[in-house]
């Protein structure tokens, strides 16, 4: 419904970002989730705990409740007060001569608003960082390394077409060979759209937000389907280039118009007619939309890995094992 509404209101850039973002951000919440201690049912909790377990529901519900309601009435008092008539024609009628492109929304994200798209994705990246430096040192317990049930059942001896991602040397073998091999293929045509997506985003809508969030679902079907081990000795990813680069072109593109003598991140278009082209316009605003690209990909990638490394690392001795462990050491 949202992204139905961003488009009713004119804004596609809007509805496709925020749909690819719900996809992307359901992928990594569930890739967390599997990584949680499993409820043991055997065990029944004692009477002390079932009572602070209610109370701590209680509490987090009203709270959850009043913050909730907070905002909602935050936000209809926003959206219900006068504005001035002309924020929406300053922006349309000044997107294609002062920021170089018909897209506003766009020109909006890159020109207008370039200061804080800055900020985003520098907040981006610093929580990119701090997934993977918590993630670091985590170890999952051990239920959580168990292999999927149609797996652990089968008898050692038994010829079976179930392949183990993390011991195998290719995936696109048994039961997962037709997701394995049209997850390969979609890798470069996904490549292609990204590309589509990212070009034509100041004048139509695209961006290169979306056509970073793009290139990150391929990404992450590869981790899916074909485990981490598979894809990083296939490719040399490098997360961390992704992230540095990204920031460093978005803010030397604001630095080079301080050199030119205009504020930062102000906006340049320059004008080019090749024999065989035709009429070419370059803006400034594409290096910065190139930082933003590179910005979210190695982001995205960055928290994929520290998830998707949990599955070959050692996991945590249970506390029988501890207790064993100290028992022979004191022997």
């Amino acid at each position: 419904m949202t992204c139905v509404t961003f488009v009713w209101f004119s804004a596609p850039d809007l509805a496709l970002t925020q749909l690819v973002v719900e996809v992307v951000t359901t992928v990594l919440i569930l890739l967390g989730l599997r990584w949680l201690p499993r409820r043991i049912e055997e065990v029944s909790p004692l009477p002390n705990t079932v009572r602070k377990a209610r109370i701590r529901r209680v509490r987090d519900f009203l709270l959850s409740t009043v913050v909730g309601g907070g905002m909602a009435l935050l936000s209809y008092a926003m959206l219900t007060r006068q504005t001035p008539n002309d924020i929406s024609s300053f922006y349309l009628s000044r997107a294609l001569p002062e920021g170089g492109g018909s897209n506003v929304v766009n020109v909006m994200l890159v020109d207008f608003r370039g200061f804080d798209t800055l900020g985003e994705i520098t907040v981006l990246g610093a929580v990119a960082l701090t997934v993977y430096a918590l993630l670091r040192r985590f170890r999952p317990s051990r239920e959580s390394m168990q292999l999927p049930a149609q797996q652990r059942h089968l008898a050692p001896d038994v010829a079976t077409d179930l392949v183990n991602p993390r011991q195998a040397s290719d995936t696109a073998l048994g039961y997962m060979m037709v997701p394995a091999v049209l997850v390969r293929l979609l890798l470069p045509i996904a490549l292609v759209v990204s590309f589509y997506l990212f070009m034509r985003g100041h004048n139509q809508p695209g961006g290169g937000f979306v056509a970073g969030l793009v290139m990150s679902v391929a990404f992450i079907l590869q981790y899916m389907v074909a485990g981490t081990q598979w894809v990083e000795a296939q490719m040399s990813l490098r997360p961390m280039r992704w992230m540095g680069f990204g920031l460093f072109s978005a803010t030397l593109t604001g630095i080079g118009a301080l050199f030119a003598g205009y504020p930062f991140l102000t906006t340049h278009t320059w004008h080019f007619s090749l024999p065989v082209l035709g009429d070419l316009h370059i803006a400034s605003a594409l290096f910065f939309d190139v930082g933003v690209y590179a910005m979210v990909v190695g982001s995205t990638l960055l928290m994929l890995t520290a998830l998707g490394h949990q599955s070959v690392r050692a996991h945590k001795p249970s506390n029988q094992a501890k207790v064993i462990a100290a028992t022979e050491g004191a022997a």
